[in-house]
């Protein structure tokens, strides 16, 4: 499997198991509105893909 197909599953992953609580917790305390959560959620998950590539995609898969 490439190594990319695996960010692709990662990234859909990560946006369906934080999307919800990460957008009830902006709007909550922040009291921002959809879209401006919605972008802070997409950056945030960016991060982490960044992250995970890196550090442990890495280590146990090689680019082909």
């Amino acid at each position: 499997m490439n190594i990319y197909t695996l960010d692709i599953i990662i990234i859909i992953l990560l946006i369906v198991g934080l999307n919800d609580p990460l957008l009830r917790v902006l709007q909550s305390v922040l009291g921002s509105n959809f879209v401006v959560s919605e972008i802070i959620i997409g950056v945030v998950v960016i991060f982490l893909m960044i992250v995970i590539h890196k550090y442990v995609l890495r280590r146990f898969f090689f680019k082909k």
